[in-house]
């Protein structure tokens, strides 16, 4: 396996941490912490990426010399690091606890030779971990601060002098990457080894693989994240020639040369289609007085769960790579990848997560599913949504990183555990070591996962058990009408022709068993929500009229009654009438009337802002939404219309951007589970409270409007603010025209 250089800055306490180094830089000017030992390393140049440090021939002997060989997994280029005094650090060959690195005889000046000695502790034998620009970092000894460890000229073949020279930050013959050496794989996920065929690299000869092209730019116009610069590498592959657009492989947190390698050879072997490696670094804001950092934006950037990395790439990056080398890049999720360690991992799984039709394939190494944005969720989100087209290698390691945010090892378990709960396509590696442990080790095995059967597209697993319960097989969100402005409550009647109101257009519309839409009612008066009772007539709220209307099957309209501006309304099979309606002032919170026998009383205030209504099958517990919250209310329905025993009792989903869960309109299914209507999707409650699935809309539009009708009553619509989709599902439909159920507790 090559070596590596092992990733960018992670978020450690405040403070940059690199990798599985428990222990923090010396430039930071902070002190280092060890809990334990954390293992062995790689120490390799940059300029030699195909060579490792090593003793020469095995040797441990007092003053044995120290070169570059050709990485053969023995002992004498393995080395352990421990903390010293005031941020440093000895490094020590692995097949000697009596040895350490060190300049020859406390040699100070240009072209001592490196050496390993008789560890006395002495400050001589000790090093500081500079970083450099580009990630990687240089050894300098603490006897001699200006040095370095150098791999002389840049020679790249076995045992060239390794010896001090003058710091220069620029100077990649004084650059080293720190690989973690990663153990045997502990556990797998969904898949174990064998079923990776017990993946062997396919071989092929070096110089059968050819050489693609890297060129770098930088990118300053970002509207998403304004004012912020970052440096962006893209890797041209030789099989490219423009004919046809390209697979795309995004990947966080910079470019690392070892990555030309690996994509050359991938490509090469053909466990990747021909693809275009684009390599971003987190944005910065730039300082406006001197003397000072940047705003990092890393954090805010990679940890955030919202969209707006994944636009950023999609609507910004990859466009800008496009235009400025003239490339052709493809727009399908299926062509396409992207790739992260730690905070770049939460990244790349949350750009899949949220627009898997602009990335399928999600390599993450240590991925932060930890409270540092909300990305704790991200298990539970997965065991609650609807599966979605993703296919996922995801590492952790044994000793990963804990800090105030949680603990990278438990949080990763936990996401394989929900992804092998949901049914994903999704490989897991818990590796012996630190965090990011293994990233460059597994690579090809993670690309060769990700990418196998390519073009055959990446589906959807089978989802969660409680969704199966909802969802039938094969059976998909289907586009039924764009343009139609759809608002509040739609209704369905006896016959499961679903009927909606648009205020924007003064008119109720009716959806017929066919699918064909037709005008219902013209002039309507902005009619908000609607509800059919129990012998067919058609009720209609308007806020912005304050008159609530019935209408007989030819759409003749009779006044019922007036002064209530309602939002949503439910008609009870005993004839009466719920209605959700604004305070009398705009400050206050809503209101629900009751209306029976021309008399309004209201019979519950307090909501910040109530919506949606519905009962329960055997009818005697009523819920309101709270369109301002995370809630949904629980009434006990008394005789005579009046409500009792009121608790905030159905939890939703609020995604972390936004404030509420927007819910809107409130139906139950025969089956016992509460639909409702909110920003993420259809959020489906049961009977106890907790959300348990969440069924987002292809275009991850809010869901205003719900339904469930057909002739059977088993088809779901789902209305936004131009479009209106429907579904077959396992559930089924009520209405006050329908007869008392039982309701069952739903499973856990």
């Amino acid at each position: 396996m090559k070596t590596t250089n092992e990733y960018s800055p992670v978020r450690a306490g405040g403070v940059h941490a690199f990798l599985l180094i428990a222990f923090l830089i010396a430039s930071t000017g902070a002190r280092p912490t060890f809990a334990e030992d954390w293992g062995s390393y790689a120490l390799v140049p940059v300029s030699a990426p195909g060579m490792t440090l090593e003793v020469v021939g095995s040797a441990t002997d007092d003053g044995a010399i120290v070169s570059i060989g050709k990485p053969a997994g023995t002992a004498n280029q393995k080395w352990v690091i421990l903390p010293k005094d005031n941020g440093f650090v000895s490094i020590h060959p692995s097949n000697s606890t009596t040895l350490v690195l060190a300049a020859a005889k406390g040699g100070k000046n240009e072209g001592t030779a490196i050496v390993v000695e008789t560890d006395k502790d002495q400050p001589l034998q000790q090093w500081s971990l500079k970083k450099n620009a580009n990630g990687n970092y240089t050894f300098a000894p603490r006897h001699a601060p200006g040095m370095g460890l150098d791999d002389f000229g840049g020679k790249q073949a076995p045992g060239s002098r390794i010896d001090l020279w003058t710091y220069n930050e620029g100077d990649e013959h004084l650059h080293w990457m720190i690989k973690p050496l990663a153990g045997s794989p502990v556990s797998v996920g969904s898949n174990s080894v064998a079923e990776l065929g017990g993946y062997v690299p396919p071989t092929i000869d070096p110089k059968d693989v050819p050489k693609g092209e890297i060129k770098k730019t930088s990118f300053t116009e970002s509207a998403i994240f304004p004012g912020t610069v970052r440096d962006v590498t893209v890797f041209i592959p030789a099989q490219y020639d423009g004919s046809k657009p390209a697979c795309v492989y995004v990947k966080t947190d910079s470019y690392n040369p070892i990555e030309k390698e690996l994509l050359e050879t991938l490509i090469a072997t053909k466990e990747m289609p021909v693809t275009i490696g684009v390599f971003v670094s987190p944005g910065n804001l730039p300082a406006t007085v001197k003397g000072t950092q940047g705003r990092r934006n890393r954090d805010f950037e990679y940890d955030g769960v919202s969209d707006n990395n994944v636009r950023f790439l999609v609507d910004e990056l990859l466009p800008f790579v496009a235009k400025k080398f003239d490339l052709k890049l493809s727009t399908s999720g299926n062509d396409r990848c992207i790739a992260g360690g730690s905070s770049g991992g939460i990244a790349a799984f949350t750009a899949a997560w949220l627009r898997p039709d602009a990335f399928s394939r999600v390599y993450a190494g240590s991925g932060s599913f930890v409270a540092f944005r909300g990305g704790n969720e991200f298990p539970t989100l997965v065991r609650k949504f609807e599966a979605k087209p993703i296919r996922a290698y995801l590492t952790t390691g044994t000793h990963d990183m804990e800090n105030c945010a949680g603990d990278w090892f438990l949080l990763d378990q936990e996401m394989d555990k929900a992804l092998k709960f949901s049914g994903y396509d999704y490989f897991f590696r818990t590796i012996n070591g630190g965090h990011v442990a293994g990233y460059y080790d597994y690579y090809r095995e993670g690309m060769s996962y990700l990418w196998k059967n390519w073009p055959e597209p990446v589906h959807a697993g089978p989802s969660a058990p409680r969704a199966r319960d909802i969802l039938v097989p094969d059976e998909n969100w289907q586009p039924l009408a764009e343009g139609i402005h759809a608002e509040g409550g739609p209704a369905c009647n006896a016959a499961g022709e679903v009927f909606f109101a648009s205020s924007h257009d003064d008119k109720i519309y009716r959806i017929a068993l066919d699918g064909k839409i037709q005008e219902f009612v013209t002039n309507a008066g902005r009619p908000n929500g609607l509800s059919f009772g129990p012998n067919g007539e058609l009720f209609a709220v308007s806020t912005s009229t304050a008159k609530v209307t019935s209408y007989d099957a030819a759409g003749k309209g009779t006044l019922v009654i007036d002064g209530i501006p309602g939002r949503h309304v439910l008609a009870l099979p005993t004839g009466g009438l719920y209605i959700t309606a604004p305070g009398e002032k705009p400050e206050d919170p809503s209101v629900v009337w009751f209306i029976k026998d021309g008399k309004k009383t209201v019979v519950d205030s307090g909501l910040k802002f109530a919506t949606g209504l519905a009962y329960r099958p055997d009818q005697w517990l009523l819920s309101v939404a709270d369109g301002h919250s995370k809630w949904a209310y629980s009434y006990q329905i008394n005789p005579d219309g009046s409500l009792a025993n009121k608790e905030r009792f159905f939890t939703l989903h609020v995604a972390d951007w936004d404030d509420d869960a927007g819910a809107e309109s409130v139906c139950f299914a025969k089956e016992g589970q509460m639909f409702v209507a909110t920003r993420s999707g259809i959020q489906v409650c049961a009977d106890d409270g907790p959300t348990q699935v969440i069924l987002p809309l292809p275009d991850s539009s809010r869901v205003l409007g719900l339904c469930l009708a057909g002739k059977e009553m088993d088809t779901l619509f789902a209305f936004t603010a131009d479009k209106i989709w429907k579904r077959k599902v396992k559930t089924h439909g009520i209405a006050a025209f329908s007869p008392w159920v039982k309701v069952n507790g739903t499973p856990l």
